[in-house]
């Protein structure tokens, strides 16, 4: 990555950064608390040293060039690496400090996240957390991009400059509202699953294409009645009744706890997904980040030991 500090200081870069996501002058201003004329003069100053125009500017704002893009990912990218750093020096003085971005699936982060950011800030309350949620697909580009640290996503197609690690492989239920005649086996063969009206995501979602295989392989048709991006959308309209769906353990655990939702795994055959950490290669990560990468580690391995997630620990 060709180092931007020889030729342009760090304000210019976060000005630049803070107008890039705001589309606006303006806005830039009352965010940084800057003169509006300051913040035009940085970028004008910035666009003559690289010899590019940034933005196209038009009356409803500015939007960024094809060369604004580039610079735009490398800034954002330098600017995170420059706040490891400085989270890591103090770190060395006391307390564990820092910012850390975490990506997760939809299916994922809302079963994850609570508990394993209330354990963190127990033992790190001085680290800013974020949660990310968002499908694979924007996980993998904002991780080279520079815009999260790292994310937990289903088994991405090769890429480069992106480091993974194994998981989890976890296994899938089928969900029903509280009145369904599930067996008392909890246990539910895959065609028995396909004669019932379908509650599933998008096709552009991982797990509609894995279901999608699974039906062609047993060649039955799905009968999809509600298509939802949604998590908590999906399980409004199961528990009413409308739909079954396929889901993770951990996504409707608490439901099931209170009877809201029934689940039963689903097998003949089993449906199975590989989660894995991911991480962008070359980029400078932080004590806080490597903490709390560790303790999510720790926390799916005791929700796997704890009954909540159901599948084989890879890690």
């Amino acid at each position: 990555m060709p180092v931007f500090y020889s030729f342009m200081d760090l304000r210019q870069l976060r000005t630049f950064v803070h107008v890039a996501e705001l589309g606006s002058l303006s806005k830039a201003a009352d965010r940084l608390r800057v003169a509006q004329p300051a913040l035009s003069r940085q970028i004008r100053m910035l666009e003559e040293e690289l010899k590019v125009p940034l933005f196209t500017r038009h009356g409803r704002g500015m939007v960024l060039t094809s060369s604004g893009d580039v610079l735009l990912a490398r800034a954002v990218a330098v600017l995170r690496d420059l706040e490891a750093a400085r989270a890591d020096v103090a770190t060395e003085a006391g307390a564990v400090k820092g910012r850390v971005v975490l990506g997760t699936p939809p299916t994922v982060g809302d079963a994850l996240s609570a508990r394993l950011v209330e354990r963190f800030l127990n033992a790190h309350p001085s680290v800013s957390i974020r949660i990310v949620p968002a499908f694979s697909g924007y996980l993998l580009d904002w991780l080279q991009r520079g815009e999260i640290d790292f994310a937990i996503t289903y088994e991405p197609e090769a890429r480069q400059n992106l480091r993974t690690e194994p998981l989890i492989t976890e296994t899938l239920f089928v969900v029903a509202g509280p009145d369904a005649r599930l067996p008392r086996k909890r246990e539910v063969p895959l065609a028995k699953v396909f004669q019932h009206r379908l509650v599933l995501p998008g096709p552009q979602h991982g797990l509609r294409k894995l279901v999608e295989r699974a039906a062609r392989k047993l060649d039955q048709p799905l009968d999809i009645i509600v298509e939802a991006d949604s998590l908590q959308t999906m399980k409004d309209l199961v528990e009413r009744g409308l739909g079954w769906t396929i889901l993770p353990l951990p996504s409707v655990h608490r439901e099931v706890s209170e009877g809201r939702l029934r689940a039963a795994q689903i097998t003949a055959p089993q449906l199975t997904r590989t989660l894995v950490i991911a991480q962008a290669l070359g980029r400078q990560t932080s004590r806080a980040v490597r903490l709390f990468r560790d303790a999510l580690t720790a926390e799916v391995y005791d929700m796997v030991k704890g009954g909540i997630w159901t599948g084989t620990l890879l890690k």
